[in-house]
């Protein structure tokens, strides 16, 4: 119990910041409304079932990469990740504390209107589970990613800087929105490289979507991201007096 006591202190901490800071919630509900009916108005019904498993996947993925990310790496900066070592906190309760205060707004706030649009668009609860657990393996990902670069990051103005372009760059220009289908080869084949595009081609197969790359490209590809990050990050997340 002392371990779950722990990461639920990190994550109370780490919800103080959106009790204060309540208009990001509002942001992200206004970013999903508003892509969601630009997709269903260009394609209805299909891009939106589309759109619902994207919005899944890069919800747990924006999570990690950006809102834990950013948050550990300014503990950093200012003292706090100090604190944090000198206390009982292990690096495992620390990092899933923060995955979960940071998730809570997400599950609160875009998660219902996500699930609401797919359940619209006709993909079963049963479907939107499996999803579900793609989309936490997402979260963990864009953690592990997000920390292998801002732990080596010696300016704290750079946190955000690297951070909100790493998340457009990941989400927005490769085929995550959008069919991988849609480009000629080689960029169809070039695009399977990126994480969220492999793992979004996985959500689709799983609501019984056509998907672009083989299932064993993608599940081996999300694999590689998972190790080389978690890898990359324990190298320079530093913990304890060595």
């Amino acid at each position: 119990m002392r371990f779950l006591w722990r990461i639920f202190g990190v994550a109370y901490e780490e919800l103080m910041f959106f009790r204060r800071q309540w208009m990001w919630i509002v942001q992200s509900l206004l970013a999903v409304g508003g892509i969601s009916l630009l997709a269903s108005a260009w394609g209805g019904l299909g891009a939106l079932r589309h759109m619902a498993v994207a919005l899944l996947v890069t919800g747990g993925w924006g999570v990690g990469l950006n809102v834990a990310g950013q948050s550990i790496g300014y503990d950093r900066f200012f003292g706090e990740y100090e604190r944090r070592v000198a206390s009982p906190l292990t690096p495992a309760e620390y990092i899933l504390g923060y995955l979960l205060g940071s998730s809570i707004p997400f599950l609160l706030s875009e998660l219902p209107l996500v699930l609401l649009l797919a359940v619209l668009a006709g993909i079963s609860l049963a479907k939107l589970a499996a999803v579900l657990l793609l989309s936490v393996a997402a979260m963990f990902l864009g953690l592990f990613l997000s920390l292998s670069v801002i732990l080596r990051i010696k300016n704290p103005m750079n946190v955000s800087a690297v951070t909100n372009p790493l998340y457009t760059l990941t989400t927005v220009l490769p085929p995550v929105y959008y069919s991988p289908l849609v480009l000629p080869e080689p960029l169809r084949s070039l695009s399977a490289a990126a994480p969220t595009v492999v793992l979004v081609d996985l959500g689709r197969a799983l609501v019984g979507q056509v998907n672009a790359y083989p299932l064993w490209v993608s599940a081996l590809g999300t694999a590689a991201w998972l190790v080389a990050t978690f890898v990359l990050m324990l190298r320079k997340l530093e913990w304890g007096l060595g």
